[in-house]
């Protein structure tokens, strides 16, 4: 069963394409658990992904918002985190889930029919049981959102487009990279070629928080690229010492865009400076970005998290409420990619996709909120957390 899975990687081809192939005796029903079993499991078992913190089991239909959400369409992102969770260890909940933890989950995603909200909801509720995440200040912490940031390029270096996007070059073992102000002075050395060259010093900036992009071309195509390393110094955002120093109104993208326009060309990159990390790119081969989990992200269903907290894969109920503009965030959504300011138990950053709609979610997108992480209830993963209870 892992190899089917496995094989939908490999050709490129999503689970959710070939669901239809899936043979009906391999569609195993969930084990039989309560809520009630699960909790008291849980309470008494050794820490879950977020460290030493309280946890309860509590039933779907508490969760804010949970009958409002579409649900199938958390599928897709589901699967393609099948592909990953079929084929290695996940440290969830304290254990070690194995590949085998997931193979009836991920067989029974691919069986649903695109687009059936009422199958889809049904199917996480059978299939897993929410436990809220407690820490000192209440569970609660800080959400925002990332976009897949669109620049404007060409292959050629000219006067306009002049800002270098330079591949990963890799890092001697036990060092860092130059910083961002030694790799403007030519750090890497002036035989190191850039993947191609954009026109401006601000979308170049966007693109390494964003971790992806889309850069239109001077020839009229359009070309992805994607994160491939940092050079291993600590992050700074910008926005925040610019705001403190009163250099701009708040913590936006646009009050960084209009204080950077306002500097003379020469002064721009010395600002920029104060941020010591670097970002490197790739050139992507598929349509969407891909994150660290290593598969694709979905628009409004994939996670950025502290991997050292929160395991990739992990399914989580995550509710923000209104903040800056915008609706609540209350919907199902994946853990398939980090960030360098993304730390702490309870800390995300929603991919809200490419594009301008996608990009004005993700710029209001900013307010505490909480999660609800959705364990499997696999035979082998209650036993383990069984036989932790009564060591």
């Amino acid at each position: 069963m892992i190899s089917t899975l496995a094989a939908c990687a490999m050709d490129g081809q999503s689970p959710a394409i070939q669901s239809a192939a899936v043979p009906p005796q391999a569609i195993l029903a969930p084990p039989e658990s309560t809520v009630e079993e699960l909790d008291e499991i849980l309470r008494t078992s050794s820490a879950v992904a977020v460290r030493d913190t309280p946890r309860t089991a509590v039933s779907p239909n508490i969760l804010p918002g949970w009958s409002q959400d579409r649900q199938a369409e958390a599928i897709p992102a589901l699967l393609n985190s099948c592909r990953v969770l079929t084929n290695q260890r996940m440290i969830a909940i304290g254990i070690d889930a194995t590949p085998d933890d997931w193979v009836d989950v991920c067989l029974n995603a691919a069986s649903l029919a695109p687009n059936d909200q009422q199958a889809a909801r049904r199917f996480f509720e059978q299939w897993f049981t929410p436990v809220k995440v407690e820490t000192e200040n209440g569970g609660t912490g800080r959400f925002t959102g990332y976009y897949e940031a669109q620049l404007r390029g060409s292959r050629k270096q000219s006067a306009k487009y002049n800002v270098p996007i330079y591949g990963y070059p890799g890092r001697p073992e036990g060092k860092t990279l130059p910083t961002r102000a030694q790799i403007a002075r030519g750090a890497l050395g002036k035989g190191r070629k850039p993947l191609l060259w954009v026109d401006s010093e601000f979308d170049a900036y966007v693109l390494e928080v964003q971790g992806s992009g889309r850069v239109h071309m001077d020839d009229g195509s359009v070309v992805g690229i994607g994160y491939a390393g940092q050079n291993g110094h600590r992050f700074v955002d910008l926005t925040a010492v610019l705001s403190r120093n009163g250099a701009i109104a708040d913590r936006s993208f646009e009050s960084l865009r209009r204080y950077l326009d306002r500097l003379p060309e020469s002064r721009r990159q010395a600002a920029l400076n104060h941020n010591p990390s670097y970002v490197f790119f790739r050139l992507r081969d598929g349509k969407d970005p891909v994150g660290a989990q290593g598969v694709p992200l979905t628009a409004g269903r994939s996670l950025a998290v502290d991997p050292r907290h929160v395991p990739l894969g992990a399914l989580l109920w995550l509710h923000v409420p209104r903040g800056q503009g915008a609706d609540d965030v209350r919907r199902l959504v994946v853990a398939q990619d980090t960030g360098g300011a993304i730390s702490g138990p309870v800390r995300g950053d929603v991919f809200w996709g490419h594009g301008d709609e996608a990009r004005g979610r993700a710029l209001a997108t900013n307010a505490a909120g909480q999660y609800y992480m959705l364990v499997p209830k696999t035979h082998t993963i209650l036993t383990q957390l069984t036989e932790r209870t009564s060591r």
